[in-house]
């Protein structure tokens, strides 16, 4: 019998799963609702969303293949679409960094060739534009799908559905200068005193304030050194507002594919699951202390940790960061890793955290909630630091608008508060007494519950409030899939982006959206059950020279 699948979103988990769905036996009809006007891209690298300065922070090396690699798909472009997308031909590498754009129109021409390939092999597929799902309504035998569309409100009936929408926020502005999200970052604008405050000193907020210097300016390069030059008549001034007052550090170079941790391994955290839920984290713990200490000592010694709890790691790893002149560490910052990538030469201790994140991926789901909080408060933040690197363009663009007097970073601290008065907005117990006329709010996806969706019916067939929450007999087939009330049909997995943070917050990364396909999949079709890691982008995937040492 032939089964009706729909799939909400059509963003690159989404592409991803349809990849691994379409290897089925002939017969699957597919339905692929998208809001956008464009399949493929997803919100992260939608043109609709994003300028042609703005960097991904993913070499194309990392990005797991659909029907072939981005470098290949760049190769196989002519010279005048290349120049469109910036890009010279000789300069297209396995290392190299490429606007979110760039990635994109990749993901577009995957998503096209994946949906002729499944057609190819006996499948029938119907990709539907401009359908924003309003509501999924589960029935005792499958479930309607509610979409609004110019056209009107459409429903259609459909076996079994995977939630696959990515990011979720708000994209409109609330009042004249106030932006909820940095997206779509291509609205961004000052008013006349060209003044922001942006929250954050991530990746997002980096390119916000990136976006706004080249909106008001230009960036130039000359014998390796960036410069920026305003055009506005007034001079800007823009804001990066941080707890700890830290930016994230520039990428940094390691062997590809990631050498497996010895001491803090898959299979050692199998039998730490096994074990049971309780002292789960601070066993965990212990194994992570042992593989440290065995890999990077001097810097274990550097930290000078006493107890190697969470709560202490998060002090000590930070606190060795807040001694230094931030500008002055991050000029630093970037030449060594600038020299590690020239020399391929791996710094073991970062090395050894961007592995040891993917493995307490595998931890955070069996968790108790208490101590689930205590990861997200401490280890989270650490994690996403030592990984969350930046392409080392963006660093250079930052520091040049720094140099040109443009850039500051307000250390927030524990008291200060921003409060809006007479128009403008201010910073109460830090700083020094400066307003800014606009705010922008980049701190990132926020988790988000069913509710939060915005899919009622759905909510309420689910009395799950952490839906993701495992257990030792947990089976991997289940994994992502919606446990509704009795009597209603089960067939429904959800991979959506604000739903997964909770139990999954490393899963921004296209590495996870592909293990996220692989799992969905092998649970729809009742393949053999495949471990989805929840691994973040960091994750390498193709063949490299080992580490040497």
């Amino acid at each position: 019998m032939s089964r009706k699948i729909a799939i909400i979103g059509s963003g690159p988990t989404a592409t991803y799963t349809l990849k691994y769905m379409i290897g089925a036996e002939p017969g699957l009809e597919i339905l692929i609702f998208e809001a956008g006007r464009r399949a493929g891209p997803g919100m992260p690298y939608s043109r609709q969303f994003n300028t042609p300065q703005v960097l991904a922070n993913i070499a194309s090396i990392e990005i797991p293949p659909l029907t072939r690699t981005l470098v290949d798909w760049l190769g196989s472009l002519s010279d005048n679409r290349l120049e469109t997308l910036g890009i010279d031909r000789p300069e297209i590498a396995d290392r190299a960094f490429y606007p979110r754009v760039v990635l994109g129109d990749y993901f577009a021409a995957e998503f096209s060739a994946l949906c002729r390939d499944a057609v190819g092999r006996g499948h029938r597929v119907t990709v539907l534009t401009e359908h924003r799902v309003a509501d999924i309504v589960p029935r005792r035998t499958g479930f309607q799908i509610v979409a609004d569309t110019a056209a009107g409100r459409k429903r259609c009936r459909v076996d079994a559905v995977v939630v696959a929408t990515c990011h979720r926020q708000k994209t409109t502005q609330e009042a004249p200068y106030l932006y909820r999200s940095p997206y779509p970052l291509k609205t961004l604008a000052l008013g006349e005193e060209r003044s922001a405050a942006i929250i954050g000193s991530s990746l997002s907020a980096i390119d916000a304030a990136l976006t706004l210097a080249a909106r008001y300016g230009y960036f130039d390069t000359c014998n390796g050194r960036v410069t920026y030059t305003t055009l506005s008549e007034r001079s800007l001034r823009i804001a990066l507002l941080s707890r700890k007052g830290l930016l994230p550090e520039a990428d940094f170079y390691y062997p590809i594919p990631e050498e497996p941790l010895d001491i803090f391994s898959e299979t050692a955290i199998e039998a730490l699951i096994a074990k049971g839920k309780t002292g789960l984290l601070s066993r965990a713990m212990r194994l992570f202390r042992a593989q440290l200490l065995q890999d990077d000592p001097a810097f274990f010694a550097e930290l000078g940790i006493k107890r190697f709890t969470p709560e202490g790691l998060n002090r000590a790893y930070f606190g060795r960061r807040e001694q230094s002149d931030l500008f002055t560490a991050t000029i630093a910052n970037l030449a060594e890793a600038r020299r590690n990538h020239r020399a391929r030469r791996t710094v073991m201790w970062r090395y050894t955290l961007m592995r040891a994140h993917e493995m307490f991926s595998l931890v955070l789901p069996y968790l108790t909630d208490r101590d689930l909080r205590r990861f997200h408060d401490t280890l989270k933040s650490v994690f996403a630091d030592a990984y969350g690197c930046v392409p080392h363009a963006s660093i250079a663009r930052l520091l040049a608008i720094r140099r040109s007097g443009v850039l500051s970073v307000v250390v927030l601290g524990e008291r200060g508060r921003l409060v809006r008065r007479d128009g403008r907005f201010a910073i109460d117990g830090a700083g020094d007494g400066e307003t800014y006329e606009t705010l922008i709010d980049a701190r990132g996806q926020q988790a988000m519950t069913l509710h939060d969706l915005g899919f009622a019916s759905l909510a309420d067939a689910s009395d799950e409030s952490d839906p993701f929450r495992k257990n030792r007999r947990s089976r991997s087939v289940d994994d992502f899939r919606l446990h509704l009330r009795p009597g209603l049909a089960q067939q429904i997995f959800c991979v959506s982006l604000p739903l997964l943070l909770k139990r999954h917050p490393f899963a921004q990364g296209l590495v996870s959206s592909e293990n996220f396909g692989k799992a969905v999949a092998a649970g729809l079709l009742g393949t053999r059950p495949i471990r989805a890691l929840g691994a973040s982008g960091r994750s390498k995937m193709a063949q490299e020279t080992r580490l040497a040492g």
